[in-house]
């Protein structure tokens, strides 16, 4: 049973700052898949074009790679932050494109600091949190960026009351670039980068934070295998949320009412699963908890694309919706754990923003492919079920990381919990 979070003087201080940070980046990430009826409408894009430019915006998920990958060369404080201010002015700006091409371009971009924000976040709360509690810090940051995601589903039914458009909400998530401004020098650099920096500069035996190194040995296996499990886990987070209010707007002809309290009971009873999911990592270790969370995020997120009575799907969908971000626990979780500091954030940028995001990308063109034959909730469901892959996976090659702290020996790395 692990023990209650209480944080210390240091993480207080940091503790605002890195959630400001992670609810406008759920927010900001969220609000294109609830959006997407509405600016489909705008646009006048078909449903296979819609999610051709989910596509699209998506790679810019990979390009994060180059963000993320900086903060084991330059600091995780820095990256974090600049990606904070870039994403806040990339929202500002799509609320004015003029066209789909413009729209695009910015919401690609959007993507690269966003997974940055999101990416570098995790790495903080490993490198400042015990592995005592690093599970329930992780699914705090998570659940936080659910409670961005909840303030849409409390914004819509209140913009479309005052006749407003869907940009209404794009320059709502223009704001967190003034308080984490204001706020920035309460996020210190991580104890274990400044470590591994003066290790540096005494002159210390150290292996290189260098592009590759999570694909050299003893890394090289828990890269490729992690790779492969962010890929699967990725078709059913994104094919969950990307097509959930298109599926039910265009096929079960809900109306923004029905989607306003779709979203709000799915985050509000999420809020709860996360937090207990989070704990549920800390205590009965990470493999156990996985195959809990992916089995139970799979079977309810393929119903709530199978089924058609509103309540069916409703109650479906606020099962799917609590496990299915609690994915994003799991694999941030194992991916920080399974490296050590210096190539750390390279490791989540490799494993999660270069191979992982493919999933991401495919998706929509997968699911758009599929749903002329199969219809769109069926071509869904089909996508929902694959992070069982995931699942097996990391039952059969990842060791349980539940045990290794942030600060052991970096020299040793993987092979101290192989």
């Amino acid at each position: 049973m692990g023990a209650k979070l209480v944080l210390n003087a240091r993480q207080k201080k940091m503790w605002p700052i890195i959630i400001l940070g992670a609810f406008f980046e759920g927010f900001d990430d969220t609000v294109i898949n609830i959006a997407l009826p509405y600016i489909a409408e705008d646009y006048g894009m078909t449903t296979e074009l819609s999610g051709y430019a989910l596509s699209i915006i998506a790679v810019g998920t990979m390009v994060a790679f180059f963000v993320s990958r900086t903060a084991d060369l330059i600091g995780r404080r820095k990256v974090f932050l600049t990606s904070v201010y870039l994403y806040s002015i990339c929202s500002l700006l799509t609320a004015f494109a003029p066209n789909i091409e413009m729209f695009v371009f910015l919401q690609f971009a959007a993507r690269i600091f966003l997974i940055g924000c999101w990416s570098v976040g995790y790495v903080i709360l490993c490198e400042e949190f015990s592995a005592e509690h690093r599970g329930n810090a992780v699914g705090r940051f998570q659940l936080t960026a659910v409670f961005g995601a909840l303030l849409i589903g409390i914004l819509l039914p209140v913009i479309t009351k005052l006749g407003l458009s869907w940009r209404a909400l794009y320059i709502f998530g223009a704001i967190p670039m003034i308080p984490v401004f204001l706020l920035r020098k309460r996020l210190p650099e991580t104890e274990a980068f400044l470590k591994l920096q003066e290790e540096r500069k005494r002159g210390s035996n150290l292996p290189k934070g260098d592009f590759f190194g999570p694909w050299k040995s003893p890394f090289i296996r828990y890269t490729v295998v992690m790779s492969i499990i962010w890929i699967f886990l990725y078709f059913g987070i994104k094919g969950s949320l990307n097509f959930f209010t298109l599926r039910v707007v265009n096929e079960l002809n809900w109306t923004p009412n029905m989607v306003s309290i779709g979203l709000l009971t799915q985050t509000l009873t999420g809020i709860l699963i996360i937090a207990l999911n989070g704990k549920l990592m800390d205590r009965i270790g990470r493999k156990r908890a996985a195959a809990i969370i992916i089995t139970v995020g799979c079977i309810c997120s393929v119903f709530t694309f199978t089924l058609h009575h509103f309540y069916a799907v409703l109650i479906c969908s606020i099962i799917a919706a609590g496990f299915v971000n609690s994915f994003l626990i799991v694999g941030s979780t194992l991916t920080n754990e399974l490296f050590p500091t210096e190539i750390r954030a390279s490791a989540m940028a490799w494993a999660n923003n270069i191979m992982g995001r493919l999933g991401q990308i495919l998706v929509p063109s997968v699911v758009s492919l599929f749903a002329l034959s199969l219809g769109l909730g069926n071509a869904v469901a089909l996508a929902v079920s694959l992070p069982l892959i995931s699942l097996i996976l990391i039952l059969v090659f990842i060791p349980e990381t539940g045990k290794r702290t942030a600060h052991q020996p970096e020299n040793k790395g993987i092979t101290e919990i192989a």
